[in-house]
């Protein structure tokens, strides 16, 4: 093996928290917590109530939503870059037909289950998020929470 792919190996091995300031993989953006993707949406939805991200978006409302996120985030530079990279790649996603019929027919739970979709899928920032990855992944947080919420009235078996 040559020094150059060993030292690409331990770059690309360690956590989003030990990384360099610098070194954001663009082919495979860091995961990032979904409270983080929330704050996002939230910042970008500021005063108007929950904006779908369905919605089309300015490339003014997106800045304003990096710039606020960058003030007020307290996570490390690269952090901000991966949550901020994922968020745009989230936003595209949710333009896909799939992805945004789950959230306009299930709602909120949908919406939180495509947020943490979107924190935890392997991310290439060229390629965006697979929509038929995230809606299949909604759609089974969903399938698996309605489960749940059948089998919490039920008796366990001994």
């Amino acid at each position: 093996m040559s020094e150059q792919s060993v030292s690409e190996q331990s770059v690309s091995g360690q956590s989003i928290e030990t990384a360099p300031d610098s070194a954001v993989d663009a082919s495979d953006v860091p995961r990032v917590g979904a409270r983080e993707l929330a704050l996002a949406l939230k910042i970008l939805s500021s005063g108007n109530g929950l904006l779908l991200p369905s919605v089309t978006l300015s490339d003014d409302d997106l800045r304003r939503v990096e710039q606020d996120f960058w003030q007020i985030s307290p996570r490390a530079r690269v952090r901000k870059v991966a949550v901020l990279l994922r968020f745009r790649s989230f936003l595209a996603a949710c333009q896909s037909r799939h992805v945004s019929e789950l959230i306009a027919r299930h709602g909120q739970q949908a919406l939180v289950s495509a947020l943490e979709a979107a924190a935890h899928m392997r991310l290439n920032a060229k390629w965006g998020f697979n929509p038929h990855k995230m809606a299949r992944a909604i759609s089974e947080a969903l399938a698996a929470a309605a489960e749940g919420y059948r089998g919490e009235g039920q008796p366990v078996p001994a």
